[in-house]
C-alpha cells in the first residue's frame, strides 16, 4: 500500500538516525548478540515494507520500537526452546524501560565520548585496553609495570567517574 505524499528520502534519514537506538533496543531485549543483530536486520526490511505506512507528522521512533518489538516477539517464539531467551511476558515487562533508554542512546553515547575527552591519555589507555581490546587485568598490569589491584582500582574508579559525568551530561541539575 503506498501514499503518494510518501517521502523516501525522508523515510531513509530517520531510520539512519535512529537504527543505534534500535540496535540498542534489540540488544536490550535479547540475551544474544547475534539474535539482537538479526531482530534488528529483520525489523529494519519489515520498516522499509512498512515504510509507506509511516506518518511523518508523527514521532518515527515509538513506530519503529512498536515494528521491532513484534519482530523480536516472534524471534523468541520461534527460539523458545533456547533457554537464554526471556519469555514473553518479560519482554512485555521491560518494553516500556528497554523503548526510553534506547531512545536515550545517542544521547548517552555523545556524553560518554565528551567524558572520555576529559580523561588523561593514560586512563583512556587503560580503558581501550581492557574494553575495546579484551586485554585482562593482568596483561595491562605487565604492561603499564602497575599491580592488578591497582588496575582493577582504575577501572573501578574510571567507570565510576565516566558514570557520574554522563548523568551530570543528562541531567545537569545533579
Amino acid at each position: 500500500m503506498s501514499r503518494p505524499d510518501f517521502d523516501q528520502a525522508r523515510f531513509i534519514a530517520a531510520l539512519t538516525r535512529h537504527q543505534p537506538a534500535l540496535a540498542a533496543f534489540c540488544h536490550a531485549q535479547l540475551a544474544n548478540r547475534q539474535d539482537a543483530q538479526e531482530a534488528l536486520q529483520t525489523t529494519c526490511v519489515k520498516l522499509w515494507d512498512k515504510a509507506a505506512e509511516w506518518n511523518p507528522e508523527t514521532e518515527f521512533l515509538p513506530w519503529a520500537f512498536a515494528v521491532a518489538r513484534f519482530t523480536i516477539l516472534s524471534h523468541i517464539r520461534d527460539r523458545m526452546r533456547d533457554r537464554l531467551v526471556f519469555d514473553a511476558d518479560v519482554l512485555e515487562a521491560m518494553t516500556p524501560d528497554t523503548e526510553k533508554m534506547s531512545a536515550q542512546f545517542e544521547e548517552r553515547r555523545q556524553a560518554l565520548g565528551n567524558c572520555l575527552e576529559k580523561l588523561k591519555t593514560e586512563q583512556r589507555d587503560i580503558l581501550q585496553a581492557h574494553y575495546l581490546s579484551g586485554r585482562t587485568v593482568r596483561e595491562i598490569a605487565e604492561a603499564t609495570q602497575r599491580s592488578e589491584s591497582g588496575i582493577k582500582m582504575t577501572l573501578l574508579r574510571l567507570r565510576e567517574q565516566l558514570s557520574d559525568c554522563i548523568q551530570r551530561q543528562l541531567d545537569p541539575s545533579v
